[in-house]
């Protein structure tokens, strides 16, 4: 099939990024979207991971032009906190590459930390520490900082490895007036009335409500949950990751600054509840707040009243008392097939992960990329080998992510409530932790391909590989067991070690020293992108 015309169905944040990418990397395409006006918008903050800077860089966004009309801010970690034991631990997941010099290997990384954990106990290194020992970036999360410049003696970047806090709907509008139809895409009002097929059960042609009918090559689903022409129309089956990720239920709400400048930190703040757990993402105009839930083990009623009190406990009463909450059903897993005959489906329409890792985007984005990349290699040009490497790479990248979702439940020790009860005890973990079935003990070796069998294929392996250390260690996983460290105890290894603990008690210091010399994020902000706000 030569492409030569897409329908995108959907407008949203989805269909809008589809629209923007496909429109500038193809101008030859004839590319129209079809927008439901009954369909409501959400508004929630979303979240990204920094792996969005690809396609914020493809479309070659400035922050300085679109973050000002999103409220958009800058993300530098994800903080988890309750997740480990439910008793106030917290602990960051920052963005970036490990810090270390390019002749120390990837593994010998991971193998320092505990290394001086086994030697020092986990009073001076708990599992928070982790995060800091490896990633410098970590301390801008502590301490709210945005650098002007270089993090002295780490490797990270300040154009790949900060991610974005943004309305989503904004984001879209956006895309839609200042890429989309700019380059021609053609923007048309109306809902789905009918489908019309050819022989073969690909689509021909739809006709809207509003009078309209229109054909194309390739028909692209965003409609969301529903699915209408991949699901119902097309028949890609649905499969429920019920199993593994049992919450169904959100509530979601903004929440009005008190104090900006030391409420806008630079990360997604998630606290595990009883039931669940709660996200706090700071906008520039306010903080985008919700509580995801399981309805099987809490009602809504009572989902309300635990959130309200945690509003309460966080903010302030009044505002727990006066917020108004959305409340949203949702559904974790995807669809067999993302492109069938010639549908594709895009965002909510192929599937859907809960935000714990700034998710929500996360697959839309990447699945556009490839999309995009795919349409590139033949000049549009699409046969079912293509089909078949996107279907692939599609299914790769949500099943992925939602094992590295999981681990968050997983790994977990709480037991205190039926919820993490049947988390820790229940959870079909599709990967195992050892190699040996019959083994109690993770060798590195073991941690390594945990890592690798998580997160390989996206994008950046070291990145993403390095996530996945972050959540494990963050709940007191050790790879290597204290007792092998004593075993291979001598006298140059323990002066080696001892070494390693100075420097790095120096480090640390003079790290707490530097970040506090640093703007704010809201400072930088402030000076550099909100300008005009102020």
């Amino acid at each position: 099939m030569q492409i030569e015309s897409i329908v995108i169905v959907g407008g949203g944040t989805s269909g809008w990024m589809t629209a923007a990418l496909l429109s500038k990397e193809h101008p030859d395409m004839e590319i129209a979207l079809i927008e439901s006006e009954k369909v409501p918008t959400i508004g929630v903050g979303e979240s990204t991971i920094s792996q969005f800077n690809r396609f914020t860089k493809r479309l070659e966004l400035k922050d300085e032009d679109w973050m000002p009309y999103c409220n958009a801010t800058y993300k530098t970690s994800i903080a988890f906190k309750n997740f480990r034991e439910g008793k106030g631990e917290r602990f960051q997941y920052p963005f970036g590459r490990f810090d270390s010099d390019s002749n120390i290997d990837f593994h010998d990384d991971i193998r320092r930390f505990f290394e001086l954990q086994a030697a020092y106990g986990e009073e001076l290194y708990p599992p928070e520490q982790f995060a800091r020992f490896n990633n410098k970036n970590t301390y801008t999360a502590d301490y709210g900082r945005i650098p002007e410049g270089d993090i002295p003696g780490s490797n990270w970047d300040f154009a790949d490895d900060t991610a974005y806090h943004f309305n989503a709907d904004l984001f879209g509008n956006y895309l839609r007036d200042n890429i989309a139809v700019p380059n021609g895409v053609h923007h048309l009002k109306g809902d789905v009335a009918n489908v019309i097929k050819r022989p073969d059960g690909s689509i021909e042609q739809i006709c809207t409500t509003q009078g309209a009918t229109i054909g194309a090559d390739i028909f692209i689903d965003c409609t969301g949950f529903r699915s209408l022409l991949l699901e119902q129309h097309m028949g890609s089956e649905f499969v429920s990751y019920a199993p593994m990720l049992f919450n169904d239920r959100a509530l979601t709400t903004h929440i009005p600054y008190i104090d900006k400048e030391k409420q806008l930190v630079p990360y997604t703040d998630c606290v595990a509840m009883d039931c669940g757990w709660s996200y706090h993402i700071p906008l520039w105009n306010n903080i985008g707040s919700g509580y995801v839930y399981s309805s099987k083990y809490i009602s809504d009623e009572d989902a309300e009243a635990e959130y309200r009190a945690l509003l309460s406990d966080t903010y302030s009463p009044e505002i727990a008392q006066e917020c108004q909450l959305m409340p949203i059903k949702i559904k974790h897993g995807k669809h067999k097939q993302a492109w069938v005959k010639n549908v594709i489906g895009i965002g909510l329409a192929f599937g859907f992960l809960e935000p714990l890792e700034s998710t929500g985007l996360m697959t839309t984005h990447a699945n556009i990329l490839v999309l995009s990349e795919l349409f590139s290699q033949r000049k549009g040009l699409a046969t079912k080998f293509d089909r078949d490497t996107y279907n692939f790479a599609a299914d790769k990248i949500i099943e992925s992510m939602k094992n590295f979702i999981a681990m968050h439940y997983a790994l977990s020790s709480r037991q205190d409530t039926p919820y993490w009860v049947d988390c820790t005890e229940t959870i079909e973990f599709d990967i195992p932790l050892c190699s040996n079935p019959k083994s109690t003990i993770m060798s590195l070796n073991d941690y390594i391909t945990f890592i690798d069998q998580l997160e390989q294929d996206m994008y950046n392996t070291e990145v993403i590989g390095a996530g996945v250390c972050y959540i494990a260690a963050g709940m007191n996983i050790q790879p290597i067991s204290p007792h092998l460290f004593k075993e291979k105890s001598s006298p140059d290894r323990d002066e080696l070690i001892k070494e390693m603990h100075g420097m790095y008690q120096q480090e640390r210091e003079s790290m707490e020293k530097w970040i506090l010399t640093q703007p704010t994020h809201y400072q930088y902000l402030r000076d550099n992108i909100h300008v005009e706000s102020v």
